[in-house]
């Protein structure tokens, strides 16, 4: 069976929290914890200290397939994640989320013991995921991911609406898990966030990919595919509801696939950002290019503050 972990992040007290899944059908942690599955895949999410011993965990699942994929400490000691469920599952605490769908998005909120707070399911009549998690400069949170529903209801009247096949999207959360804005980003074809990010100006720095062959993302910015699927990086500097602008953003790609997925802002204001490449080469522009070596490398590239 396989056992993953998709998302670690280093705690304020020293210890890590890990995001993953497992179709082991029970594991032991350690120090009398240990998880059972429930389905064929359930998500998990397990805190560790400083010295690597376990705390807690909280297995993730009902009778399918269930993943998390990526976590985040909180300011208040907590954790938000984020994954997919399929059919239902029953979180504790007195929360449950139920698909609309195929397989829907989720995000959840524990507090620092382990215990569910809220938890919110997004999707539609079809798949759609939620890769990636951040909490916000104003206490609620940022949620990044792809929909194949032709539309989603996520509440507080927001709503996403596909433009192709599968659209990337972004969701802002307030603090305790009401909507507040949403925006997709897509062409006629398929793409995909993998990566969000807050930045230091109040803004969100967003990567993935894209095999339409032009997305108008608002403001005058759009980007064209130069290959079979290219990457992407997405900066919104602004947050003016119910949409945020989109001040830049930049394609990474040869003739082949090349995808964004993952990305973080520098110490130095700028940009890392991490991914694959199946193109021969890759301009990167500034003199700088990418040779691939096989068939599918990974790449790191870092930006400064004005790319």
């Amino acid at each position: 069976n396989s056992d993953e972990i998709t998302s670690v992040v280093e705690t304020s007290d020293g210890g890590y929290i890990v995001g993953g899944y497992f179709e082991s059908s029970s594991i032991d942690l350690g120090n009398g914890v240990s998880l059972s599955n429930k389905g064929n895949c359930d998500g998990m999410v397990i805190k560790y200290n400083v010295s690597g011993e376990i705390e807690w965990a909280q297995g993730i699942g009902g009778t399918n397939d269930d993943q998390i994929n990526s976590v985040s400490e909180t300011t208040d000691g907590g954790y938000i994640v984020g994954g997919y469920f399929s059919r239902s599952i029953d979180l504790g605490n007195g929360v449950t989320l139920s698909t609309k769908g195929d397989k829907d998005g989720m995000i959840i909120k524990y507090n620092s013991e382990g215990t569910i707070e809220w938890a919110q399911g997004i999707g539609g009549r079809y798949d759609d995921e939620i890769t990636s998690v951040a909490e916000t400069s104003d206490g609620g949170y940022i949620a990044g991911g792809y929909f194949h529903s032709s539309s989603i209801g996520l509440g507080n009247k927001v709503s996403l609406s596909t433009k192709g096949s599968w659209d990337g999207m972004i969701i802002k959360y307030g603090s305790s898990g009401e909507v507040e804005w949403a925006k997709g980003i897509g062409g006629t074809s398929s793409d995909r966030i993998n990566s969000v990010a807050v930045t230091r100006d109040g803004g969100y720095i967003a990567g993935g990919y894209f095999y339409s062959s032009s997305i108008d993302l608002g403001n005058e910015v759009s980007l064209s595919v130069k290959g079979n699927q290219d990457g992407m990086i997405i900066k919104f500097e602004k947050v003016e509801l119910p949409n945020p602008t989109v001040v830049k953003a930049r394609g990474i790609g040869g003739t082949e696939a090349d995808r964004i997925l993952a990305i973080a802002e520098t110490n130095d204001g700028g940009y890392i950002v991490g991914g694959d490449f199946t193109s021969s080469t890759i301009d990167l522009g500034n003199g700088i290019s990418l040779t691939n070596k096989g068939y599918d490398d990974g790449m790191l590239v870092k930006y400064n503050s004005n790319e």
